[in-house]
């Protein structure tokens, strides 16, 4: 390993410079590699064809991270699972917590309607849920470093087929760059096996093996592979099981329910509705999408995220599980309790009172040390800096669409290369920051929990000076934990 920089985190994990021709060589090996893996993504100039691909944006180097706290954010995670469900089924408290939200947001109004409309139906149902928990190294609380919270995903928890595919990637170009002995510093994935297990055992739940898996999507999709990897592990875990990929529209005109609750489309069953869609306002075109949802959650089908899910998933959601005494609502464990919330970050109310136009006040100031969240998920959609200032004193009447969290600072950062079709030079390592992810995966019936598990990981990694990671629409690469 290189130098250390705070915190006992090397700078880097090879000697730089790497000479050039060294460089060049295992950069084409690991492209190669990307590629025979399954991880490759369509071009932005052809993103509805298959025809023209390349290979998925990766870092060449694994990003450093203390092995304890790769532990705790393990561990973390089966708690994170059964938290988001006893938060996804108290409509009380998702009622009390989106109250000044649904006021002002059309998205999460449509929502609410929606769950409010199942919840009066009550049907006993299956509930899947695949998450994903996001973190930053944090050098802010103490002489000790930490790991924060950034958020919980519970509807787009994507890349776990690209994800599971890098830790053997990453464990060649250490042995190739790094010494050999290091590479199973980088520990392998199984984050797509793992969503297949949980899509799995809900289809069995469901109790009909002519009953079909269906995959909502949206049309065009850059990252279909991603999604082929998921689709390819369930086939192989029941090759009799049928899945099927349709736009939430289409299912809204040709989808239909019978009086017990089961969701038919073109007079196929559906045990399972998954959906690669709908996180965004953008992804609801017509009526016929709000339709689709509405039909899925008054099924019997086991959904993915159900609406209670996705809710739960809110931004908003988050703040209120940090106030004081909250996670004692779900959490019955006084030290399951403490390691939840020792991962908390400053999350902040906007609603109309003394509180939010306190929060206001304070991010107005100091641009600089806050982060304004929308409701949503996917990446790209947070606001920063004089962005931030201005939007807060143009918004006074519908500030409640977001929530105000505390910026983690960009440190420690590691040295790397960004390895993309659209930009990679070969001559320049570039100084970044990594966010690590946790998935995991969550079956439920009749309320009985039939799984709650830690499937795998995910690491994202930007050069330090960009705001936002989503790989799609940045400088950000894929990446791999490396344990130190």
């Amino acid at each position: 390993m290189s130098s250390q920089n705070d915190h006992s985190i090397p700078s880097s994990l090879v000697a730089f410079p790497i000479p050039r021709a060294l460089l060049s060589d295992v950069v084409e090996e690991a492209r190669v590699k990307v590629c025979l893996s399954g991880c490759l993504v369509r071009t932005e100039e052809c993103p509805g064809s298959s025809d023209l691909v390349s290979p998925f944006p990766f870092a060449l180097l694994p990003a450093p991270i203390p092995r304890d706290l790769f532990r705790r954010i393990l561990e973390i995670q089966p708690l994170l699972n059964e938290l988001y469900f006893k938060v996804a089924n108290d409509f009380d408290f998702l009622r009390e917590s989106l109250e000044g939200t649904v006021e002002v947001d059309d998205y999460i109004a449509k929502q609410w309607q929606i769950l409010a409309k199942a919840d009066k139906i009550g049907r006993t149902k299956i509930q899947l849920g695949l998450l994903r928990s996001d973190y930053m190294l944090d050098v802010s609380r103490g002489e000790d470093l930490s790991i924060s919270q950034l958020e919980v995903n519970t509807v787009g928890a994507s890349m776990a087929g690209n994800a599971s595919s890098m830790a053997k990637i990453h464990r060649f170009i250490i042995g190739e760059l790094g010494e050999a002995s290091d590479s199973d510093k980088v520990p392998l994935n199984h984050a797509c096996s793992g969503f297949a297990e949980a899509i799995h055992t809900a289809w069995k739940l469901y109790g009909n093996t002519e009953a079909i898996v269906l995959i909502l999507i949206h049309s065009p999709d850059r990252i279909i592979f991603d999604q082929r990897l998921l689709s390819n592990e369930l086939q192989e875990l029941e090759p009799a099981m049928r899945i099927v990929r349709r736009t939430s529209a289409y299912v809204g005109k040709n989808g239909s329910l019978t009086e017990d609750g089961r969701l038919f489309v073109d007079n196929e069953e559906v045990a399972v509705c998954y959906y690669r869609t709908g996180f965004t306002p953008e992804q609801y075109n017509s009526e016929m999408d709000w339709k689709a949802k509405l039909l899925a959650e008054l099924s019997t089908a086991a959904v993915c995220p159900s609406v209670g899910w996705q809710l739960a998933g809110t931004k908003r959601v988050q703040q209120e599980l940090t106030r004081p005494g909250v996670l004692e609502r779900f959490i019955q464990d006084p030290g399951n309790v403490a390691l939840v919330r020792s991962t908390f970050t400053g999350l902040y109310s906007l609603d109309p009172g003394p509180e939010g136009d306190e929060a206001v006040s304070r991010a107005i100031a100091n641009p600089e040390k806050f982060v304004l969240k929308p409701q949503r998920e996917a990446g790209g959609q947070n606001i920063y800096g004089e962005d931030m200032r201005t939007l807060l004193r143009k918004i006074s009447d519908e500030r409640s669409r977001f929530t105000l969290m505390d910026r983690i600072p960009s440190r420690p950062t590691t040295m790397n290369y960004i390895i993309r079709s659209d930009q990679y030079s070969g001559d320049q390592p570039v100084e970044c920051i990594n966010e690590f992810g946790c998935y995991g995966s969550f079956v439920s019936h009749n309320g009985k929990i039939i799984r709650n598990k830690t499937d795998g990981h995910l690491v994202k990694t930007k050069p330090h000076d960009s705001d936002e990671v989503k790989i799609m629409s940045t400088k950000s690469g894929l990446n791999s934990p490396f344990l130190i």
